[in-house]
């Protein structure tokens, strides 16, 4: 399976991506193991297309996931909306694969935004947070952004 990831990866010119495919889990991980490439996979069949290879997403349109994510996980009503969207929530990945892609988009693209005390999200959690999806998905966001820009964490853009 990971010589199939890697060869995806080279195929589609994402030879950047060789080092989160092949890496161990994070130190903030030690409590859920994350297996990279199984998660990579995940992320390339179910969120590339809309939030990017790199997690960029698309200016005005599909928020990004890298360095802005995990900012979200300084809240708990940020853990839970990070797996009720829409495209997380109705995703056709099971509980426990949904939290290890979301745990790999943290750990990947967010590390540095994440809270001191970060625990990763476990099967359980997702399968208790993750319906029903968000309807009002922009609102809960500006939300979201204005209280985190309250506990001084303003490096999170309000355009998110």
């Amino acid at each position: 399976m990971v010589s199939r990831v890697i060869r995806t990866i080279r195929r589609c010119g994402l030879p950047f991506l060789l080092p989160l495919a092949c890496g161990a889990a994070s130190t903030h991980a030690q409590t859920q193991t994350i297996d990279n490439a199984r998660a990579l996979q995940n992320y390339m069949l179910n969120c590339m297309g809309c939030h990017s290879p790199t997690g960029a997403g698309v200016a005005g349109k599909i928020p990004p996931l890298r360095h802005s994510l995990g900012y979200f996980m300084h809240l708990p009503q940020g853990r839970e909306f990070a797996v009720r969207v829409p495209g997380a929530s109705n995703s056709a990945l099971n509980d426990s694969e949904l939290a290890e892609v979301v745990n790999w988009l943290l750990m990947s693209y967010n590390r540095e935004e994440l809270p001191a005390d970060f625990h990763p999200y476990t099967a359980e959690e997702v399968a208790r947070l993750r319906r029903p999806a968000l309807a009002e998905v922009a609102q809960r966001r500006a939300y979201l952004v204005e209280l985190l820009h309250q506990q001084g964490i303003a490096a999170m853009k309000p355009s998110y």
